[in-house]
């Protein structure tokens, strides 16, 4: 869907026309704004907390899973 989203942006900013720096121009736009979505979506990432689980946490997480005989 992505790709879909920005082939329509690329051929809108084109208006159908098939000159090679309409294209051009059609496609820097897509690039841009992928580029722009890849900065929010890093920001983002960076700035969530981490969801891992403590090493306290994750050992006694272990033991749970340990198959005890009998």
């Amino acid at each position: 869907m992505g790709v879909a989203s920005l082939a329509t942006l690329a051929a809108h900013q084109t208006g159908g026309a098939v000159d090679p720096s309409a294209l051009k121009s059609g496609y820097a736009l897509s690039i841009s704004v992928s580029a722009g979505l890849f900065v929010v979506a890093a920001a983002v990432a960076l700035a969530l907390p981490s969801r891992l689980p403590a090493a306290s946490s994750a050992a006694t997480a272990e033991e749970r899973l340990e198959v005890r005989p009998g």
